[in-house]
């Protein structure tokens, strides 16, 4: 290889991307260009939660709204695990009007007693993609759009249609950082 073909190979993203995957530290642009994502790939073993249920777009912020509802009736829920540790969990892809299902939960050691108007999730064992977000709720869809368009066409990892998830813990109080969890093959 000559100097040039070098410094060119080192400016592509190719050389970060033979890394990323020797090191299993995936990075990823997002949209504007102006950031590094870090993806580590790790193995969850299965998680049990109890929340309450969205179907829809998202198009008019129902989610957050949802997460209002969740947080007051957090209490009725038994058994919560002393990880002390909340999920926002999509189990299914979108459908032809972008509509899908996401569940405001938490995180428990057994699935018995489930208050009314609310539902049992179930994680189970599988390998994902971890991205940590950090910043404004407002610009979460562009770090998503990031991790799909960009990351899997780059990355050579497959989605397994297993659920997607959102890791929230003492972090999100503190500086709204929380984990996306892409389940992959």
């Amino acid at each position: 290889m000559t100097k040039n073909q070098i410094i060119n190979f080192k400016k592509s993203k190719i050389l970060d991307i033979l890394l990323s995957k020797i090191n299993c530290i995936i990075k990823v642009s997002n949209l504007k260009g102006d950031k590094i994502m870090e993806g580590k790939i790790v193995v969850v073993k299965e998680v049990k939660a109890i929340g309450i249920v969205y179907f829809g777009n998202n198009m008019k912020g129902e989610i957050p709204e949802l997460w209002n509802v969740f947080n007051k009736s957090y209490t009725k829920i038994k058994h919560k695990s002393s990880t002390n540790l909340y999920y926002g969990i999509c189990d299914d892809m979108p459908d032809e009007q972008g509509r899908f299902h996401y569940t405001a939960c938490a995180e428990v050691d057994s699935i018995e007693e489930i208050p009314e108007g609310m539902e049992v999730k179930i994680i189970p064992d599988g390998k994902y993609a971890v991205y940590t977000y950090i910043g404004e709720l407002k610009n979460l869809g562009d770090f998503y759009n990031s991790i799909f368009s960009k990351w899997m066409i780059e990355s050579g990892y497959e989605i397994d249609y297993r659920p997607q998830f959102e890791l929230y813990d003492e972090r999100f109080m503190k500086n709204g950082e929380f984990d996306i969890y892409v389940p992959i093959k």
